[in-house]
Order: structure tokens, then sequence, then C-alpha cells
């Protein structure tokens, strides 16, 4: 008899804006800059090192097309994705790689659950360990003017019909509360106007990839999801016992923002070698996770991760990763949602098209679809036959 809990696995990847160009980009890095250009400029590290990564057939697509989205939301449909969570980047009312979320809301015929991200950091030229040269502030003015204008964005997504829904509240997702001042009360403003527009509030979810300094930080907050493989690997690194975790690096989260970039970008530029983690160890390990204390907890998975693209001889690469170590890793995650209690049985998958950190579930050229056949099968959806999977390999 098949496990009815297959079938009520909910699979959202995160959606990655960063294929298309914007003025920004360009003045930063380069006419015509998209994030293509670190993948193209990837290089192998040691023997058997799979760089660069290339799309299957070559297919370079430009998110600021809406055909792009239309076929990235088929080929996701096809294989088992439930839907997607658009990273959003908000600098108190200027925005950046907002194209294809927009292209998003002005098509209502593109029928696909979403929510937003907000990836709520400052900008700095972190890839080249050049933390200190800020590129785009990051400021969080605790003031209700600041948040009405984001609100107002934000209120279009979450009335839409196909938004993310839990508990009937539109979900909304915040990567760093540390770095937001008076988050709980810009949480309630936000719930008061949502409610005045006739919504029954918001679900709002953290973006956990480590131990926040303070937990009283997520007061207002609806769930976390264990954002993998950082989440895993922080856990495995720095356990609850571990006096780094209990001292050190709960200081460290304490510090403002910048001073944080800084010493991240002391241990980018020093670093001379690989780090090197073992695919199956942190698949366990997310597997294994507790929830949060007092928070519904949702798990996290992810495809594959290596940022050679971006960090070179620097990168981080998970060793080992192969579609069907992905099949069995996801359906052993798949197999305890029913003990998990949750509201809904969904999985936050990273992600669906990070390339340059190999963190991607659409075709390339080394395994062509069998990154989305292994998705199939650990969520046992249908299979696609033959016809539909060659038109899914066509170029948007």
């Amino acid at each position: 008899m098949t496990d009815p809990h297959w079938h009520a696995a909910k699979l959202i990847a995160i959606y990655f804006p960063q294929f298309h160009a914007i003025a920004e980009n360009n003045a930063w890095w380069g006419a015509g800059f998209t994030d293509w250009d670190s993948v193209r400029s990837a290089k192998p590290q040691y023997p058997g090192h799979v760089q660069p990564r290339v799309p299957l057939g070559g297919q370079y697509y430009d998110q600021s097309q809406v055909q792009t989205l239309r076929w990235q939301v088929d080929l996701a449909r096809r294989y088992g994705v439930h839907g997607f969570c658009h990273y959003h980047y908000w600098f108190d009312g200027r925005q950046l790689l907002e194209t294809p979320t927009n292209l998003m809301l002005a098509n209502p015929d593109i029928d696909f659950p979403f929510c937003l991200s907000w990836a709520n950091e400052t900008w700095s030229r972190r890839w080249d360990g050049r933390d200190h040269e800020v590129l785009m502030q990051q400021t969080h003015p605790p003031t209700h003017e600041s948040w009405r204008r984001h609100f107002d964005y934000l209120i279009r997504a979450w009335l839409d019909p196909r938004a993310m829904r839990i508990e009937g509240k539109p979900v909304f997702v915040i990567y760093r509360p540390q770095n937001i001042p008076k988050l709980a009360d810009m949480l309630t403003f936000w719930r008061d106007l949502a409610q005045a527009r006739g919504l029954p509030g918001l679900y709002v979810i953290h973006q956990k990839s480590y131990d926040l300094p303070d937990a009283s930080l997520l007061n207002g907050f609806d769930a976390v999801f264990q954002f993998q493989p950082s989440e895993a690997v922080h856990s495995l690194a720095y356990g609850p016992h571990s006096i780094r975790q209990s001292a050190l690096f709960k200081l460290v989260q304490r510090l403002p923002e910048r001073y944080q970039d800084w010493l991240r970008g002391l241990r980018t530029r020093y670093k001379k070698d690989l780090t090197l983690h073992d695919y199956a160890k942190v698949w366990r390990a997310a597997i294994e996770q507790r929830p949060e204390p007092g928070l519904t907890t949702y798990p996290g998975a992810f495809v594959d991760w290596d940022n050679a693209s971006r960090y070179k001889n620097r990168a981080t690469v998970y060793q080992g990763a192969t579609p069907a170590l992905f099949a069995h890793w996801l359906g052993e995650l798949v197999k305890t949602l029913p003990q998990r209690d949750l509201p809904e049985n969904l999985i936050w998958l990273n992600a669906w098209n990070e390339w340059a950190e190999c963190a991607y579930l659409e075709p390339d050229e080394t395994h062509g679809l069998q990154y989305l056949e292994a998705l199939q099968r650990a969520l046992r959806v249908p299979s696609v036959d033959a016809a539909t999977a060659a038109t899914a390999q066509e170029s948007p």
C-alpha cells in the first residue's frame, strides 16, 4: 500500500532572480553582468571537480523575459515542485532584481504558488573578500513611513490568488531578523494593515541558517524553516554544547551588521584553500535536526552546493552529490513528515536555480534531467513521459 504521506509533501524551491541585467550590476561588475558571468568563469579546483556548470544546451536564459518564467514554472510543475519562494531585495524603498517577481504579478495566467523571502542583508563585494566595500546598504529605518512603503509593495503579492497560504494567511519569509530594529512592532503594523485589506493576517517564517543570538528576535514569527545545507553544517560544527556556539559565535552575532561583514571579509580574504564537506553526512544531519523550541519548524533540503564560481580556490564544496543520493536523502526526509505534526507538509529546497552555488534543479550538461527525475522519485509523483521530457528541455 502506498504511504499517503508521500503525496502530502509539498516542495517549495527557492527561486534566485540574478539572471537578468540591471543598472546597478552594470555599474558594480561591468556592462551586462548577470550571475551567468560568474557561472561561466568557474574553474576546476582539483581532479574530478565538475566546473564550470553548463545549463543544458547552453541555455543561459534571461529572466527579464516572461517566456523564461513560463518555462521554469512549467518544468517545475511537471516534476513535482509545489511552488517557488522568490528572493526579494528591498532597501527602504529601493528594489533590486525585482523583474521576475513583477512578471509573476503581471501575468496571472502563470498558475503556480509563490511567496517572497526578504534577503535583508547589505550588499558588498563579498565574493572577492572586500566586505568593507559596500554596494547597497541595508538600513531598516524603524518608522511607520518606511514600513508602510514596504507594505504597499508586498500587499500586491499577498493579495494575489496564487500566494502561498498557511492557515489562510499569506506566507512571508525573512532571512536576517536580527538586522531589523523593532521587528515585532513592524510585524504587528503589517498584520494590522493586512487585516484592513481583508486578509486574516500574515504567516511569517524565519529562513534559519544558524542560531540567533537572542531567541526573542523570533517574537511575532509563526515558524522557521531550516535553510540547508548551512543550517546542518552549523549544527555539526557548533552543536548545542559547543563553547564556540555558546560564547564566541553568539558574541559575533550581536555585533552590528557592518562589523559582522568586516569579520566575514577577513575570513574570505585570508582563506587560502577549499572547504570540503561530505554530502551524505550533511544530509543526514539535516534530517536529524530538531525543531526550534516553541516554534513550528519546517525541514529544509538541498540539491548540491559548490560556490567555486564565486570564491574560486577559497570555495566551499559538498563532495559526493549525485541524483541518486539526492533522491535517497530527500525520500528519507519525506518519511519524517508525519511525525513533525506540521500545518502543511512543506519542504523548503535550496534551490531551483542558484547556479553560482550549484544548488539547482534545472537541467545541465552533466546530468540532463536526472535531478528533476530524482525529485519525482523522492516525492513519488507521476513520471513524465518521453515526449513531455523532450519538450521540457526546449529553450525558453
